[in-house]
């Protein structure tokens, strides 16, 4: 009986911290919801804007109000760190393209790790929006498929599983969709070495981005490799 009571007695004392830490997680998924339903509001420039620069940078001279806005829902969705990632995850099933296009360069901001951040943070992880993202690669709209291969090329090895459906994605009609395709093989590395003989054909491409984003490619898987086998030895 005396076990039983301090059993008890420290799961009491245990339950206010353990609910405090369940309010704080659910403010903080209530929190990423409104902000990704921000991006409903603020329709991506005709023309992305390029890795490595923000787009307060790029496109100040087009849209700057519209890009500052943008930036600061970046900032904010960064910040909440895993919250973030799930909640945009989720809205990747929205039935506006336009939404899941937003959501889809959302994620690649706040998880490619070329953005800077005020709060001086690394990239998110992305690992757990994978299933959502797989789906995203088979998406009717061509852009959403593209960008979904692009968030998927920033998880690098830990989106191994999606290397079939990105070996797919290369015999897509648009340029766009087979060039992040290969990008994002490139990425993943050594658990893309089976798509090897797609990217060699891929070489042959009518798009002279494609054929170049595929030479990346299987140079960078074969750089991997190549290191694996030297550790190996």
């Amino acid at each position: 009986m005396k076990g039983l009571a301090l059993v008890i007695i420290l799961a009491a004392s245990a339950t206010p911290g353990f609910a405090a830490q369940s309010r704080a997680a659910h403010g903080d998924a209530r929190r990423a919801d409104v902000l990704v339903a921000k991006l409903r509001d603020m329709p991506l420039p005709r023309r992305p804007f390029p890795r490595g620069v923000a787009p307060t940078e790029a496109h100040a001279h087009r849209l700057p109000a519209l890009e500052v806005r943008r930036q600061h829902v970046y900032d904010e969705l960064h910040a909440l760190g895993p919250a973030s990632v799930t909640a945009l995850a989720g809205a990747l099933r929205d039935p506006d393209p336009q939404m899941r296009r937003d959501v889809a360069v959302a994620l690649d901001v706040v998880g490619g790790g070329w953005w800077e951040f005020p709060d001086g943070r690394p990239k998110l992880d992305l690992r757990p929006a994978l299933p959502a993202l797989l789906t995203a690669l088979q998406d009717s709209d061509p852009d959403v498929r593209a960008w979904a291969a692009q968030d998927l090329g920033d998880m690098g090895a830990a989106a191994g599983a999606a290397v079939p459906r990105l070996r797919a994605m290369l015999h897509r009609p648009d340029a766009e969709s087979r060039g992040n395709a290969c990008r994002a093989l490139g990425q993943i590395g050594i658990a893309a070495h089976a798509a090897l003989p797609d990217l060699r054909r891929a070489l042959e491409d009518s798009s002279p981005a494609v054929r170049q984003a595929a030479r990346a490619a299987i140079v960078s898987i074969q750089r991997a490799d190549a290191l694996r086998r030297t550790h190996a030895e």
